[in-house]
This record gives structure tokens, sequence and C-alpha cells, in this order.
């Protein structure tokens, strides 16, 4: 390549990262049909699903929202194709449904999810939590692994588009991994509970 195409190149490109163009993703994650199985076993025996809620998750919704400085927090699990809430913090709804969400994507993933604008990420900008009556400008949420498969998500949420300090991500992050924690200790309770039955 010339001199004056490796100066275009480069000129492109930054300019592609400065547009939020290049590193933008185009596709959602999917799931494994082992992983689905082992989802939905693993939430049937944390007997948790459409519980009252509970202290410990509540206090944490209200942390991950502190920490990350937002209007909104939610413990999501993902139970087929409902969103379901054990805790949320500053939003008026337990339920939604699960397809195309910023949670599944984050669950499914594996992984650590920012969406600093949603109505510029070809995933979500028609996503109903983006166009509709919440209108929703930017998430970070981090999944709650259990055996190796992600259940669901702490995740936060802002009317506004940001980016988040990393620190803060990493915070977001220990707080799925005390979920997890939270999670497990119900399904060991009840396998104890068990065990102690005549």
């Amino acid at each position: 390549m010339t001199l004056g195409g490796i100066i275009q190149s480069r000129a492109c490109k930054k300019k592609s990262r400065v547009d939020g163009v290049l590193p933008m993703p185009t596709g959602l994650s999917t799931i494994s049909s082992h992983d689905l199985r082992e989802r939905v076993a693993a939430l049937r025996a944390m007997a948790v699903l459409d519980t009252p809620p509970e202290e410990g998750f509540d206090a944490l919704t209200r942390l991950a929202a502190k920490v990350c400085l937002t209007p909104v927090a939610v413990v999501s699990l993902i139970d087929g194709e409902r969103l379901w809430f054990k805790s949320v913090h500053g939003l008026g709804t337990r339920t939604m449904e699960s397809s195309n969400s910023f949670c599944c994507e984050a669950a499914n993933s594996k992984r650590l999810l920012e969406v600093p604008d949603p109505t510029i990420d070809p995933r979500f900008a028609e996503h109903p939590m983006v166009i509709g009556q919440f209108g929703i400008r930017y998430h970070a949420g981090a999944p709650i692994m259990h055996n190796g498969v992600a259940v669901g998500t702490v995740c936060v949420l802002d009317y506004v588009p940001r980016r988040m300090d990393p620190r803060a991500l990493g915070s977001l992050s220990e707080m799925a991994n005390i979920a997890a924690a939270m999670l497990t200790a119900r399904i060991e309770a009840f396998e104890m509970f068990s065990n102690t039955r005549p």
C-alpha cells in the first residue's frame, strides 16, 4: 500500500471510531440448546421465579444504582420468553418479554455488556424499551452465572446516553457474582431441607 493509501486508511478508521461505527456489533448472541436446558433446570431448582421481594436482592439493586449513578437497577432472571425481575429499583414493572432484550444478550454472551446508546446500536434500536414508554438510552449488565450457565443479569439503565467508569463496571460484575451466590444458596438450602426430611 502506498503512503497515501495508509494515511487515508488510518483516517477512515479514526473517523469510524469517532462516529461509533467501527466497533458496533451487528448481531445478537445465541444460546445453545444445552445451556437453555441447564438455565431452565437451574431456575426451577432455585425456586425463585414469581417469589416476593427479598431485602438481600433489593439491597443489591439499590447498591448497583448508587455505585453506577443510574436511576434504574434490576436483578433479572430469564424464564423462557419472559424476563422476570427478582428485584427492581426505579422501574415500574417486574416482567417483560425477553426477546432481543439487553439482559438476554448479556446472559447469552456470558460477558459484561455495555450499550452506551441503544438508539444507534442495530441490535437494540427498535427494542420496545428504547422506542417505547421507557425511553432507555443506556444499559450495562453483567451475567449471573450458575455452573457455567447464565440465568439472568444484574443490570443498570439510564435515560441518557453515557459511558460508565471502568471501576463501576467492575463493581457491577462483582454484584452479579453476589447475586449468583445468593441464588446458589437457595438450591443448597432446599437440598439440605430435603435431606433432613424423614
